[in-house]
Order: C-alpha cells, then sequence, then structure tokens
C-alpha cells in the first residue's frame, strides 16, 4: 500500500457515484480508513469464497472479474472494469458475506481501498454508514432487474433456439421421408412413366411434395412470413423480378442461337413461335401445356424456396455461407425428385433454380421467385423452344 495526497484521495472517493451524496466531512472520515494500493498486472486483490470487508474503487488501469472453470484450471472473464468503478460495495452488508467472484488487475493499476469494518463502532460514520447501505440496496435492486431482464432474455432465446430446433427436426424427417419413398418407388415410377407418361407422374409427385411442405409449415409454428409466403410490397417485388429476369431470357435467346450457328443441321428457328405469330396452325395442346406450366412453377418453386430452402435458411446455424448452402442443397434436392426423367433433365433443372434462389434469398418473397420462373419456362418452351435442339442433342 502507499501513500497519496489527502487532496487527490478525497477527490477521487468524491467522483465515484457511491459517494457523490456524502459531505466534505463524510468523505474526508471515508479518506482516514483509506488507502491506495499500486498493484502491477495479474494481481489478485479479491478471493471467491473470501468474507473479507475492503471496499476498492478502480482509480487508474482495468481489472478483470473472473470465475475458475470447474476442473479446467481455467478463469473465465465475466466482465473488465476500467478507473471509476466500484467493487465489492455489499461488503459493507452486515454479516460474514463471501466474495462471489475473483477480482485480478488486467494492467498495472492503482487501487483505492476502503476498509468498512473501522466504520463499526464509531458513531462519526453513522450518517456514512446509512447512506452506503441505502445505495448499495438501490445498487443491488437495479442489478437485480437487470439480471432478471437478462434471465429472461436468455429464456427467450433459448426458446427460439429449441423451437427451431424442433422445426428443423420436423423438416429433416418429412425431408428424409419423402426422398425414402421416392428411392424406392424410382423404379416404378420408370414404369409409370413408359405407360402414362411424365407429365401425369410429375403432377402426382409435385402435389405429394407441395402437402408435405405446407402441412411442415403448418406445423413449425412459425408465421407464413417466415417461408416467403407474404404479399408485402408485391408491386415492388414483381417489378424487380421482371427487371432481373430480362437479362436471362436474352442470355437463353443468345445461347439457342449460337447452339443453331453450331449445328446447321438443326431445323429450327432463334424463336420457335415465330410460326404462331405468322398465323400456321398450331396444335391446342400447345396452349394447354403452356398453361399448366405456368400453374405448376409455382407449385415447384413453393417445394424448393418455401418448404426446402426457407427451412435451412432458418434453421441451420448461423454461418456467412449458410445461405448459399440453402440454395445449393434446396436446388440438388428438387433436381433429384426429376430423375425418374432422366439425368439430363434433373441436371438441368439445378442450374435455373439456382437463380431463383438467389432471388428468393435477396427478396425472402416466393412471389418474385415463382414469376420469374413462369417467365423463364415459357419463354424456353413456348417461346424460344428448345425441343428441336433437345431431340438433335440429346
Amino acid at each position: 500500500m502507499t501513500t497519496i495526497g489527502l487532496d487527490r484521495l478525497q477527490a477521487s472517493i468524491q467522483s465515484n457515484p457511491l459517494f457523490q451524496s456524502m459531505t466534505e466531512d463524510e468523505i474526508a472520515g471515508i479518506a482516514e480508513i483509506s488507502e491506495v494500493a499500486e498493484l502491477s498486472a495479474g494481481t489478485v486483490f479479491i478471493r471467491e469464497g473470501e468474507t473479507d470487508k475492503a471496499l476498492y474503487l478502480v482509480e487508474r488501469g482495468n481489472v478483470e472479474v473472473v470465475k475458475a472453470e470447474p476442473g479446467s484450471g481455467n478463469w473465465l472473464v465475466l466482465a473488465t472494469l476500467g478507473a471509476g468503478t466500484c467493487i465489492g460495495e455489499t461488503s459493507i452488508l452486515e454479516g460474514n458475506v463471501a466474495r462471489t467472484a475473483t477480482v485480478r488487475t488486467a494492467e498495472p493499476s492503482a487501487l483505492i481501498r476502503i476498509d468498512p469494518e473501522r466504520m463499526i463502532g464509531d458513531r462519526a460514520f453513522d450518517s456514512v454508514r446509512i447512506k452506503l447501505l441505502n445505495h448499495v440496496a438501490a445498487s443491488l435492486t437495479g442489478k437485480l432487474d437487470a439480471t432478471n431482464n437478462m434471465t429472461v432474455a436468455a429464456m427467450k432465446n433459448d426458446l427460439e433456439t429449441n423451437k427451431a430446433r424442433i422445426a428443423m427436426g420436423l423438416f429433416t424427417v418429412n425431408l428424409l421421408f419423402m426422398l425414402g419413398i421416392y428411392t424406392l418407388a424410382l423404379k416404378s415410377l420408370n414404369t409409370l412413366v413408359i405407360n402414362f407418361g411424365s407429365n401425369l407422374i410429375s403432377i402426382a409427385i409435385l402435389a405429394l411434395m407441395s402437402a408435405v411442405m405446407f402441412i411442415m409449415i403448418k406445423k413449425s409454428g412459425y408465421p407464413m412470413k417466415t417461408f416467403g409466403l407474404t404479399l408485402e410490397d408485391w408491386r415492388g417485388v414483381l417489378w424487380r423480378s421482371f427487371l432481373m429476369t430480362l437479362p436471362l431470357l436474352a442470355v437463353i435467346a443468345l445461347l439457342k442461337g449460337v447452339v443453331l450457328y453450331m449445328h446447321p443441321e438443326i431445323d429450327d428457328q432463334v424463336f420457335s413461335i415465330i410460326p404462331i405469330i405468322e398465323g400456321r396452325k398450331v396444335d391446342s395442346t400447345f396452349y394447354i401445356y403452356g398453361l399448366a406450366y405456368a400453374l405448376f412453377c409455382p407449385v415447384q418453386e413453393f417445394i424448393s424456396r418455401s418448404g426446402i430452402q426457407s427451412s435451412l435458411q432458418n434453421f441451420l446455424p448461423p454461418t456467412r455461407s449458410r445461405t448459399w448452402i440453402a440454395i445449393v442443397l434446396s436446388n440438388l434436392m428438387f433436381s433429384t425428385a426429376h430423375s425418374h426423367l432422366n439425368l439430363t433433365f434433373a441436371l438441368l433443372t439445378f442450374f435455373p433454380g439456382l437463380y431463383w434462389g438467389w432471388m428468393y434469398a435477396r427478396q425472402r418473397s416466393l412471389l418474385g421467385a415463382s414469376v420469374s420462373h413462369v417467365m423463364v419456362g415459357v419463354w424456353i418452351f413456348f417461346i424460344v423452344g428448345i425441343e428441336g435442339i433437345w431431340n438433335a442433342l440429346f
């Protein structure tokens, strides 16, 4: 312990909130039972479990409040306190109150040590002790309120975490169920495709998957908005989706032009809809298929985005790559569900899905991805047309 000027000691005590209600005479009395400790870094001056009554004010430097981790020998830093901080104010309470944590210096520090035991039995300190007790009681009340608020917040966080785990578990069970059934039935599906056509079988699979996803969403306990099922800012979503899709349509037309240039033997035009524009007769099934495709695009996006991608984005552990993991996995799973048609088609559904997954992650609305899917699908199959190229190359 060292001695410093009385004026400096009284000024340091007076500046602390614990003593600001004290008179000059009371501050002078406190200074008489105080001394300054100049401590090097790492010095322990309060030990957990001890019952000493010393009260400390940090005049200069920083100190750490630490607790020993059971069985490891390591120290867990609970808080770092700087100049002007009061430590151990509960020591002025009656009784042998044990220290609840260990406190050590984090760097060379100057501490003012006040000995409350020297106040006991001295009537000159009665008013000081009463003011300190009132202040400590108010401080403890505030800390109790803060602790309660932190406890409530922690409980809410735990509940939300458990809720997310339950939702992720439900999602995983449903997904494994669907993939298991699909894998077991794959051979039978190939036979059904031959007998009844791929369109009818694909519709049945989509209907089953969408029903399972809808049940999962309803049972998750989360609002529909969490899964992109919202009409908030729908005009803006539609407009942005339209603008974001136009470059993709241009690239698709350009790619078909390049393929036709490289394969002049393919009897086709860049825009297969030209015969319709020129007034040539077209089978009515052309329009029926176009309408059916446009209707089922939102169903496919509901399964991929609302069902799979949203669940992965919301319930996977938070990491920087979580969004892209969700996008890739959702499209990979959805492409797998097309393997009963053929592997090439299943792979081709994967790559445009990455674009719609990215769009959905930006907008968090199923509406935008669905509209873009309809635009691209109608553009590919009914305006640009890929049937001639598909039959020639595959």
